[in-house]
């Protein structure tokens, strides 16, 4: 029995092995829960927050039609319609990748702008009670626009700062890792992102609170903006020529979503300022072949990859993902 036993203890081993590995894969990845725990306590702010104004279905309707209502979809589709005429890449109509972005665009509106809408009154009310210095004091002798303006202009430098972040700290590349994980680009890719990615960026609701007792940013002008900050992942070869060295094109953003050069250039959001100041700006020269995207050596789940796509599998694990390591 001995000489029996042996052999079997030898072939067991790596099973051992391999079921620790699984085990070890399978932990919690603890910034990402402390992350979640950060949504959930300022959703909850929000919510109270908001209670006090009314039916929080209201503000959270409010913010669907402004950051996911007809202008911002209207705008999405037309563009895309464009791609499938004129593309960058040429690929099928109904291309995974595409399919996929689609679940993403849905779950959007119906999960993500909610959640960003909670997030939002509940950091915004906390900051004001925390540091009421934050807001400017009344100065009528300056025209609203001017505020208005001070505050995209500030909202879109956070966003750079910010973005420059999520690649920077591992534990917001991993949720921000999602967004770069689309190898078929295009407009519909603005959608794909982890819903806590929300929480980095809460940050860019500074500028609209340091303006809160001389101007509101209207609705209109951050649709504008959502609709500009969507552009630049259109699967079209635009670089705006001269205009592209104040508004960031697709041609501009698509090397970012480089799949094997550097992901640490062409941060803006709309304007290519930032990028400009800290020498991370590269732009695109005309003419030259188009760059593949996604995420070199796959390390977040993807639709291209299996014979068949199984989309809620990879938008389930490409959500899940980030908790475990």
């Amino acid at each position: 029995m001995t000489a029996d036993a042996e052999p079997a203890t030898a072939l067991a081993a790596p099973d051992r092995d391999e079921a620790a590995a699984a085990t070890r894969a399978r932990r919690l990845y603890l910034p990402t829960v402390v992350i979640a725990g950060l949504a959930a306590w300022f959703s909850w702010l929000g919510w109270r927050a908001l209670a006090q104004y009314g039916p929080v279905a209201h503000s959270i309707w409010a913010g669907q039609f402004e950051l996911a209502g007809p202008a911002v979809t209207g705008f999405v589709l037309v563009v895309f319609l464009i791609e499938q005429v004129r593309p960058a890449q040429r690929r099928p109509l109904l291309a995974r990748g595409h399919l996929l972005d689609m679940v993403y665009m849905l779950a959007h509106a119906v999960v993500v702008v909610p959640l960003i809408v909670l997030l939002g009154a509940g950091f915004s009310t906390e900051l004001a009670r925390l540091a009421p210095w934050l807001v400017l004091p009344r100065l009528a002798a300056v025209p609203g626009w001017c505020f208005i303006a001070l505050a995209v202009v500030g909202i879109d430098a956070l966003d750079w700062l910010i973005h420059l972040g999520n690649h920077q700290i591992t534990s917001l590349w991993r949720l921000h890792a999602v967004h770069h994980s689309q190898e078929e680009l295009s407009i519909l890719t603005t959608f794909r992102a982890h819903p806590l990615v929300q929480v980095s960026f809460l940050l860019t609701a500074v500028p609209i609170l340091a303006i809160t007792h001389n101007a509101v940013t209207p609705a209109a002008v951050l649709t504008v903006y959502a609709c500009l900050g969507a552009l630049p992942h259109a699967n079209v070869r635009w670089t705006y020529g001269k205009l592209g060295a104040i508004l960031i094109s697709p041609a501009y953003h698509r090397l970012h979503h480089s799949a094997t050069g550097r992901l640490d250039i062409n941060l803006g959001t709309v304007f290519p300022f930032w990028d400009a100041l800290s020498r991370r700006a590269v732009f695109p020269a005309a003419g030259k072949a188009v760059i593949p995207t996604g995420l070199s050596g796959r390390p977040v789940p993807v639709e291209q990859s299996g014979d068949r796509p199984r989309f809620a599998r990879t938008f389930l694990t490409q959500w899940a993902e980030p908790f475990t390591h």
